[in-house]
C-alpha cells in the first residue's frame, strides 16, 4: 500500500523529454565495441572473440595523424584480408565449373574482387558508420570502404582461422550475387565480330588439334583474322574452346591497337 503522502499524487504521463532521454541512454550504451559485435553477428553468422582485431581493422590511418600511443592503422589487415578474399573466391570458382579454363577464372575472379565491389560490399554492411577516421563522415570515400571491407576479411581470418572465414565470407558474396556476377561472362566473341567488321577483316576459326585427355575429349581452335591467327584456345568441347580463343584474340588485338595508340602520341 502506497505511503499516505502518496496517495493522492497524480502519476504522470512519459512525455517526448522522457522518451528522448531514454533513446539517448541506448545509444551512449551502443558501443563501438557493440555495434562492430553485432554487424559481424548479423552479416557473417559469428560471434567477435577478440575485438581489438575489428577496432584495428576499422581505423583508418588519418586517425594517426599526431598519434603516438602506438596504434595501428587497417592497412596491414587490408592486406590480410585482400589474399584472404582472393583464395576464397578463387577456391570457390574453381569447385564451381570443373570445365572452366585458367583464363576464364581469372576473368570471372578479377570482375567479383574487383575494386569497385568491394567498395559496394563495404556500402552494403553499411561498414562506413564503424570507419574511425579524422575527418567528416560526408568525406570518406568509397574506396576507403572497401579497404575496409578487406581489413574486416583480415580481422575474421585472425579471429576464426582461414576455414570458418572462408564459410562465412562465401555466403555473404553469394547474398551480395556472387553465382549471378560468375554468370556475367563478357563475350568477347561479340567483340571480335565487331571489331572485325569495322577493320573489314573475315573473321574465322579453325580446330587444329583433337585429343584425349583422362578420357575425355579435348579440342584446340584458333582464330583467324584474315589470314593471321590473333588466338588460340582449348576446352572439352569446340564451344569451350572457341570461347578461350575469342579472349586470347580480343586480348592480343586491344592490346596491339593500344601499341598503335601510343606510337601515334610519339
Amino acid at each position: 500500500m502506497l505511503p499516505y503522502c502518496l496517495r493522492n499524487t497524480p502519476v504522470r504521463k512519459p512525455d517526448l523529454r522522457d522518451l528522448m532521454q531514454l533513446l539517448r541512454r541506448f545509444f551512449e550504451n551502443d558501443t563501438s565495441d557493440s555495434r562492430i559485435k553485432r554487424l559481424v553477428r548479423n552479416h557473417f553468422g559469428l560471434r567477435v572473440k577478440n575485438i581489438s582485431y575489428y577496432k584495428e581493422a576499422f581505423r583508418h590511418s588519418s586517425i594517426l595523424d599526431g598519434d603516438y600511443s602506438g596504434m595501428k592503422s587497417n592497412e596491414r589487415l587490408e592486406f590480410l584480408g585482400d589474399a584472404v578474399l582472393d583464395l576464397s573466391v578463387a577456391a570457390y570458382l574453381y569447385s564451381m565449373d570443373p570445365d572452366a579454363q585458367e583464363g576464364l577464372l581469372t576473368q570471372r575472379k578479377s570482375k567479383i574482387v574487383s575494386r569497385k565491389n568491394l567498395n559496394l560490399l563495404g556500402e552494403f554492411i553499411e561498414i562506413e558508420v564503424l570507419l574511425e577516421v579524422k575527418m567528416r563522415r560526408e568525406d570518406i570515400r568509397p574506396t576507403m570502404v572497401g579497404n575496409a571491407m578487406e581489413s574486416l576479411i583480415g580481422a575474421l581470418y585472425l579471429d576464426f582461422g582461414y576455414v570458418r572465414t572462408n564459410k562465412a565470407l562465401i555466403s555473404l558474396l553469394k547474398r551480395f550475387g556472387l553465382d549471378e556476377k560468375i554468370h556475367e561472362i563478357t563475350d568477347f566473341k561479340s567483340h571480335l565480330h565487331h571489331w572485325a567488321q569495322k577493320q573489314r577483316v573475315t573473321l574465322s576459326y579453325n580446330v587444329v588439334k583433337e585429343f584425349i585427355v583422362d578420357g575425355e575429349n579435348g579440342y584446340e581452335v584458333e582464330v583467324f583474322a584474315d589470314d593471321s591467327c590473333i588466338g588460340s584456345g582449348t576446352g572439352r568441347s569446340k564451344k569451350i574452346a572457341e570461347r578461350e580463343a575469342s579472349r586470347m584474340g580480343w586480348q592480343n588485338v586491344f592490346k596491339e591497337e593500344e601499341s598503335q595508340e601510343s606510337r601515334d602520341n610519339l
